[in-house]
C-alpha cells in the first residue's frame, strides 16, 4: 500500500517513496521580502513549501474549513457549546461581517492562491526535471483554495445562475507580498461560473504534470479526488465519476477494516486519498481543539444532538458497547480524538460513494457498479446490502462522511434545505468580509448582509 498524507508544516500528500532532502534548508516564502526576487531553483522551491506551510494552516486544511462548513450546515446534528461568539454566529446564521474565523479563512486562503503565483511567475528558473511536477503542485493549490473559498462565500454552482451570481475575487496574478489578500489589488469578483472554469483548469493541468508518484507532495490521485469534488459540486456526474475512478485507481488504496480505526490515528490509513498529518512536534489538530472533551486534549464544545447520534448509531456508525471502537462516546464523536492525529480530508469511502452515485445519475458502471460501490462501504461497518438508488447512496454519505465538512456542500447541490433554509439562502453563504470591503469599499458585499 502506498500511503498518502500532508505534513502539517508542509502538506504532506502522496507516496512514500521520495526522498525531501532536497528541500531542507530552502528560504521559505514567508521570509521573502517583496524585493526578494525568486530567481533560483532552491528560492522557488522555498516559496512552494510557503504555499504548504500556509495551505496546512488552522485556518484552512488544518481544521477551520471543515468546522466553519459543519458549523453552518449544523441542521439539529451538532450544537455549539463554547463561550466563544464567532462559531455560535456560524452555528445561528447570523454572522458579522467582522466575525474572525471567517476572516481568517478568508485572509490566509488568499495568502496561500498569492504565494502558489509566485511560484508560478518564477516557474521557468525551476530545474527543467523539476519543472512540471513543481508547476503542477501550485496549480494544485491555487485551486483547491479556490474552490475552497468559492463555496463558503458565494452561491452554489446548482442554483441556475452560476454564469451572474458573484463568486469571489480571481487571483491569477501574483501581488507583491505582502499577505498576499485581494486588497492589494481590489479586483473585480468573477461569476461563480468563472471561478469554477478556473478551478477546473487548474485541476486538469495539474493532473497532467504531477507523477503518479510524488513522495510528500501532490499526486495524480489527490488532484483527481478534489476534481472529483469540484464536478460533483456542479452537477456534472460525468466528470466526477470519471476522476473519481481515476483517484481510485492511481491511489491503490483499501479501506480499513474497522471503521472506528480509519480516524483519528498518528500515521496515516490505508484509505487516505488526502490528509493532513499532525505530530507532537509540528503543529495542532484544528479539528480535535473544538471536537474532542478535554479528556482528548480538546475544548469538548462541539457536541452531538441525541437525534443524530441515534441516527449514526442504526447505521452502525455511532456507540458501541466497546469504547475502543466507538465512534461516538457521550455526545462527542470520536472521529477527532486524537490531539496529534491526521486531518483527513478525502477518504477512499468518499470516492467510492461519489462514482456509485454518478453512475446511477448517468445509468453506467464506470470502474464498478453502484451496487458494489455502496456494498463495499456498507460492508466494512457490518450492514446488509439495500438497493443501489441514488437516495440511498447519499444517505450512506450522510453517515459515513459525518463530521467530516462534506454536508453543507452535499445539501446544497442536491438543492436541500437545511434548518429550513433553501440551499440557496444568503444565510448559508458567509459574507465578504468587512477587512476586505474597508479596504476595497468598491467590493461588491453577499446579500444579507
Amino acid at each position: 500500500m502506498k500511503n498518502k498524507y500532508i505534513n502539517y508544516i508542509m502538506i504532506v500528500i502522496a507516496y512514500l517513496s521520495f526522498s525531501c532532502e532536497d528541500y531542507v534548508d530552502v528560504e521559505p516564502l514567508n521570509t521573502l521580502s517583496a524585493s526578494s526576487a525568486l530567481n533560483s531553483n532552491e528560492k522557488v522551491i522555498g516559496a512552494l513549501n510557503g504555499v504548504y506551510n500556509t495551505m496546512s494552516s488552522t485556518a484552512l486544511l488544518g481544521g477551520d474549513l471543515i468546522f466553519v462548513s459543519e458549523l453552518l450546515g449544523a441542521d439539529g446534528r451538532i450544537m455549539f457549546g463554547g463561550t466563544f461568539n464567532d462559531p455560535q454566529q456560524i452555528v445561528d446564521k447570523q454572522i458579522l461581517t467582522t466575525n474572525s474565523r471567517v476572516n481568517n479563512i478568508f485572509n490566509v486562503g488568499y495568502s496561500t492562491i498569492n504565494r502558489a503565483n509566485l511560484v508560478l511567475e518564477a516557474i521557468d528558473v525551476v530545474n527543467d526535471a523539476a519543472q512540471d511536477r513543481v508547476e503542477g503542485e501550485a496549480l494544485f493549490a491555487r485551486a483547491l483554495i479556490h474552490f475552497e473559498l468559492v463555496k463558503l462565500f458565494a452561491k452554489p454552482y446548482s442554483d441556475g445562475n452560476a454564469s451572474s451570481n458573484p463568486g469571489i475575487v480571481l487571483k491569477t496574478e501574483a501581488s507583491p507580498f505582502n499577505g498576499g489578500d485581494i486588497s492589494s489589488n481590489c479586483n473585480t469578483r468573477s461569476t461563480v461560473e468563472q471561478v469554477y472554469d478556473r478551478i477546473l483548469a487548474d485541476l486538469i493541468a495539474a493532473s497532467a504534470l504531477v507523477p503518479s508518484s510524488n513522495g510528500i507532495y501532490a499526486n495524480k490521485a489527490t488532484v483527481n479526488a478534489v476534481l472529483a469534488r469540484v464536478h460533483l459540486q456542479m452537477g456534472n456526474f460525468a466528470g466526477a465519476r470519471d476522476a473519481a475512478n481515476e483517484a481510485i485507481n492511481d491511489s491503490g488504496a483499501s479501506m480499513v477494516p474497522t471503521y472506528r480505526f480509519a480516524f483519528a490515528q498518528d500515521a496515516n490509513t490505508s484509505e487516505d486519498i488526502f490528509s493532513v498529518q499532525v505530530s507532537e512536534i509540528d503543529g495542532a489538530n484544528g479539528m480535535n481543539t473544538f471536537w474532542a472533551p478535554s479528556t482528548q486534549g480538546g475544548r469538548g464544545d462541539v457536541r452531538i444532538t441525541a437525534g443524530f447520534a441515534s441516527f449514526l448509531t442504526s447505521q452502525n456508525r455511532g456507540v458501541n458497547a466497546n469504547p475502543n471502537i466507538a465512534m461516538i462516546i457521550g455526545n462527542y464523536t470520536t472521529k477527532w480524538y486524537n490531539q496529534f492525529g491526521n486531518v483527513q480530508m478525502v477518504r477512499l469511502p468518499e470516492l467510492l460513494l461519489t462514482r456509485a452515485e454518478a453512475n446511477l445519475e448517468l445509468g453506467t458502471s464506470v470502474g464498478a457498479t453502484p451496487q458494489q460501490d455502496l456494498d463495499a462501504v456498507r460492508t466494512r461497518v457490518g450492514l446488509s446490502s439495500i438497493t443501489a438508488t441514488i437516495t440511498n447512496v447519499f444517505n450512506e454519505r450522510v453517515s459515513e462522511l459525518a463530521f467530516e465538512g462534506q454536508y453543507l456542500h452535499d445539501f446544497k447541490r442536491r438543492q436541500l434545505t437545511i434548518e429550513g433554509f433553501s440551499f440557496d439562502a444568503n444565510e448559508l453563504v458567509f459574507p465578504i468580509p468587512q477587512n476586505q470591503i474597508n479596504a476595497c469599499p468598491d467590493t461588491q458585499q453577499n446579500a444579507g448582509y
